[in-house]
């Protein structure tokens, strides 16, 4: 009998990587049952969205700075805190391991020990413990963490936005929840594929809905002409459909943004993951009800864990947006338009 495939509790180690070796991580941890004690969300709108972290949240952050520094001591090898977030109900932080460390003292004992010092923290506040937890020494976080390694040139700036956006995007999904919610194995298309979507779904049911594809190697003064000729269509109504991966399917994204002009966004991330969104600009669009993402692929599928999107992927994704798009185009556009092999 086949075995069904493993579903990936985003808690394991990366195979073959030495976790004592010199390296910069990003760890995510979750309180136990996603209690929201570490802090509370302030702000009138996103761009004054902030955490105000609870006296608990903010030791959880000096705990850690504390474990980096005494882990030095012991092994005489610099371990830093580069950045970090604090969110109501888990905590991410920036690990740099500037030297490689001892055999038997690897990133999960360092995680381990800050854990332990947090949850002794907790057991010291009977307050607290009365009010959120039920158990009389209850664990303040739940097992495990996730740990994301830095491999790629202008990774590591890309995560402290990231951390920095916390706040914004929590935001959005409490005061638009109803647009942000995921609907799971949604069908549509004429070939009936599912997809996790998140956004306006009414967005393939529009009596006109056209993909976006362009050649990816096309003059600057090329991509304007592609860009003027899809904002007109979407001015008239047209719900544009595309994986958005050539510079000119880009600019038609980014000219589309900039006027609030409806889209389907086809990614190539898995959003089936009970704790992921969108991200960036298609998060805001989804909340402000232009933008629907629709992901094709399951979080931790073959598709999704690859560090570059293939030649084969981006047909695919194609594929999908010609299956959802009722315009057909007859200007003779190339075949292999988006078939251009980038980064994730």
């Amino acid at each position: 009998m086949e075995k069904a495939p493993v579903k990936h509790n985003r808690l394991r180690r990366m195979e073959k990587h030495d976790y004592t070796s010199s390296c910069i991580y990003l760890v995510t941890v979750t309180t136990e049952a996603r209690m929201r004690v570490l802090g509370s969300l302030v702000g009138e709108s996103p761009g004054t969205a902030k955490i105000e972290p609870t006296a608990l949240g903010a030791y959880v952050a000096e705990a850690f700075r504390h474990v980096a520094s005494e882990t030095t001591k012991k092994t005489g090898c610099r371990v830093q805190v580069l950045h970090y977030q604090i969110m109501p109900d888990h905590f991410h932080v920036i690990l740099y391991i500037r030297d490689t460390l001892p055999a038997d003292y690897s990133l999960g004992k360092i995680v381990a020990a800050w854990k332990s010092d947090c949850t002794h923290a907790l057991w010291s506040d009977s307050s607290l413990r009365a009010q959120n937890f039920s158990s009389e020494k209850p664990s303040l976080f739940s097992r495990g963490f996730n740990d994301r390694i830095l491999f790629r040139k202008g990774q590591l700036q890309t995560w402290i936005a990231y951390l920095n956006d916390n706040p914004r995007r929590l935001w959005l999904k409490v005061h638009f929840s109803n647009r942000l919610r995921k609907v799971y194995n949604f069908s549509a298309g004429k070939k009936g594929h599912q997809y996790t979507a998140v956004g306006n779904t009414f967005f393939v049911t529009y009596p006109e809905r056209l993909q976006v594809r362009c050649h990816r190697n096309l003059t600057e003064v090329q991509i304007q002409e592609e860009v003027a000729t899809y904002l007109k269509e979407a001015r008239r109504g047209a719900i544009l459909i595309s994986p958005f991966i050539s510079p000119a399917e880009k600019a038609v994204y980014d000219a589309c943004y900039k006027e609030k002009l409806p889209m389907i966004h086809i990614v190539n991330r898995g959003l089936d993951g009970k704790f992921i969104y969108p991200s960036g600009r298609d998060l805001t669009g989804c909340s402000e009800g232009f933008i629907l993402v629709l992901a094709p692929y399951a979080d931790y599928s073959a598709e999704t864990a690859a560090k570059r999107i293939t030649r084969a992927q981006c047909l695919d994704m194609n594929e999908f947006a010609a299956d959802l798009a009722n315009i057909t185009q007859c200007d003779g556009r190339d075949e292999n338009s988006s078939a251009k092999v980038e980064d994730k």
